[in-house]
């Protein structure tokens, strides 16, 4: 893939995305998924160069970044919500919007390839066992973009003083202050929680504190450490045993893996 290719398709992702937002009315939900696009497209390529990709593999992934959340602007005009349990799949969607505007025309197959399966599998419980390593990097790669930017925006709501509950954020979650066991199970089992256990807000916190335990390279957590975004998540959860605990699993869960895995980044 080229560079002229992609400034097509950032064209087209842009002028796709702008046929949802509207002026007169409220469109959040829809700015809030394009604004996302454009931060996660910078992360992968922070990412990248620490990974000191080279330039075309660069380009290629900024066309996945660009493109894996493309589903959600017909997630939400269809069904209101972001909540993929509650809709559609919308990495899934996305794909389907890809093919039906042919965004990738023009492409080599093994190019195609990689940038649907990196989208189809970004927000996966678990990757696939039948792909080539190439294809898991990039994979890889575009999920740790996407959680960087997603856990600075939530951590953005979650500390505005007038933030109420967000539905598109909180995803309507109730917040009455209590815990379920299975997030803390999963933090105390070096696992990140699976959204099948999510029952209230404060589990939806503790799942995103639990994506250390999903990413996947070096440069990616040390980023998260740097930023402080888990002291600051910790910081809108009321205090109690079980969370100290967590917290203490997942603080030398990033210590020890940057000290063990990662060069200068």
């Amino acid at each position: 893939m080229e560079n002229r290719e992609l400034e097509q398709l950032k064209q087209q992702f842009h002028d796709y995305a702008d046929t949802f937002i509207d002026p007169t009315r409220d469109d959040g939900p829809y700015l809030l998924k394009k604004k996302h696009t454009i931060r996660v497209c910078e992360e992968i390529l922070g990412l990248g160069q620490a990974l000191a990709l080279p330039q075309e593999e660069l380009i290629l992934a900024e066309a996945m970044a660009l493109l894996h959340d493309i589903g959600r602007f017909e997630q939400f005009k269809t069904y209101n919500t972001f909540l993929d349990l509650a809709s559609e799949n919308h990495a899934h969607l996305g794909l389907g919007v890809i093919e039906k505007m042919n965004l990738l025309h023009g492409l080599s197959a093994r190019d195609k390839a990689l940038i649907t399966d990196a989208i189809g599998f970004h927000n996966a419980a678990n990757l696939p066992t039948d792909r080539d390593d190439k294809t898991l990097f990039f994979m890889k790669l575009l999920r740790d973009a996407d959680k960087l930017d997603i856990w600075q925006v939530v951590i953005d709501h979650y500390l505005a003083t007038d933030a109420g509950n967000d539905k598109f954020i909180e995803l309507g979650l109730k917040d009455d202050g209590g815990y379920s066991p299975e997030p803390f199970q999963a933090i105390f089992q070096h696992d990140f929680v699976k959204s099948s256990h999510i029952k209230r807000l404060n589990d939806f916190k503790l799942m995103q504190i639990s994506w250390v335990f999903d990413l996947n390279f070096a440069p990616t957590t040390a980023r998260v450490k740097e930023r402080r975004y888990i002291e600051q998540l910790a910081s809108t959860l009321p205090g109690c045993a079980d969370l100290d605990k967590a917290l203490d699993h997942v603080f030398n869960h990033m210590d020890t893996y940057i000290h063990d895995t990662c060069k200068p980044c």
